[in-house]
């Protein structure tokens, strides 16, 4: 079985849902320590002045050596309402926004404790507006990579990218103004592409 050991994400960034499609099992690491400055807690989106770096708070701050199960989310401060404000104006003149608002909106009201309950709760409401079916396991411990038979994912995917992917480009709500963003959060693409997102993403297997 073709198995990937793997990080849960904010949203995931396209080429993470990449990784996950192509998997016919996806184990994620609740064992592991969190990395800062990860997509752990952070997506990227593209707004009015270009690229925009969503994060979510925790507590302890980002230095904090728990294990991803225990890493907690911060409500002192409304990231939720700033994070959807931000979301909304960038994509709320995208020809999908409206098709998904009602199931993307409830995860900047609803307060998750856990970082990786929010994480996995989001991967599955991606998972079923794309109508896959991502089979989940969560790790027992904490695994090193000659433990797990298949590819070890976990910090592949990061936001500073010393290489780009070469994504095929896609209209973006502000491609008047800025070239081609690519391997953005899923968001983008399900915002832009819509019903098409999926049929994109199966094309990057090839």
């Amino acid at each position: 079985m073709n198995s990937i050991l793997i990080e849960a994400q904010y949203a995931g960034a396209i080429s993470y849902w990449k990784q996950l499609l192509q998997a016919e099992k996806v184990v994620i690491d609740q064992h592991e320590h969190y990395v800062k400055r990860s997509y752990r807690n952070r997506c990227h989106i593209l707004g009015a002045n270009g690229l925009l770096r969503l994060s979510i708070p925790l507590i302890s701050g980002k230095s904090q050596h728990a294990a991803m199960k225990e890493v907690r989310i911060s409500y002192n401060e409304n990231w939720q309402k700033l994070h959807w404000q931000s979301i909304t104006s960038a994509y709320r003149r995208s020809p999908y926004f409206e098709y998904y608002e009602d199931v993307i909106a409830p995860f900047y009201v609803n307060q998750y404790d856990l970082l990786l309950e929010y994480n996995v709760e989001f991967l599955k409401t991606v998972a079923s507006i794309l109508k896959v079916n991502i089979p989940i396991e969560f790790t027992e411990k904490y695994l090193h990579s000659a433990d797990f038979d298949g590819p070890d994912l976990r910090n592949t995917i990061l936001p500073v990218k010393t290489e780009a992917p070469k994504f095929p480009s896609y209209p973006q709500v502000f491609s008047d103004r800025f070239p081609f963003e690519e391997d953005l959060s899923i968001l983008d693409l399900l915002f832009n592409k819509g019903t098409s997102s999926l049929d994109y993403l199966n094309k990057l297997l090839v």
